[in-house]
């Protein structure tokens, strides 16, 4: 596998994270729009019925909320391999720096600053811990 290719798998964490950062975003967008919408206030009768459409919104929830578990369940199992991988590199520097990227992800200027070497150092660093991963 090249080291391109580990990055990539390396990088599914992080993704998957995102991804479930952005279904949590759309619930609380559609739990806003539920709590937004109310009966008419002058009484009278209208076609369309508000607890129906609270009860779509409610739906939708639910689902999103039942995806997010799903994607959390992955996150967690995906996690666990990443981190097997990241511990078969020997050198516990280059294992800092690969949970930092791609655990945490964290920018190189920061692993720098935290590891308190030259961004230069940590992208050659990097390429070093690349190589030695080992990817399921």
């Amino acid at each position: 596998m090249t080291n391109q290719e580990k990055k990539a798998w390396l990088l599914q964490y992080r993704r998957l994270d995102e991804r479930i950062d952005r279904l949590e975003k759309a619930k609380v967008r559609w739990i806003e729009r539920a709590t937004k919408m109310s009966a008419p206030s002058d009484g009278m009768p209208r076609g369309s019925s508000v607890s129906d459409t609270v009860g779509q919104a409610a739906a939708k929830i639910a689902d999103l909320q039942a995806e997010i578990n799903r994607e959390i369940d992955q996150l967690v199992d995906l996690r666990r391999e990443i981190e097997d991988a990241i511990y078969t590199v020997d050198d516990p520097v280059l294992q800092e720096l690969l949970e930092r990227r791609y655990i945490d992800g964290d920018k190189w200027e920061e692993i720098a600053v935290r590891m308190h070497y030259s961004w230069r150092n940590i992208l050659r660093k990097h390429g070093k811990a690349l190589s030695a991963v080992k990817i399921p």
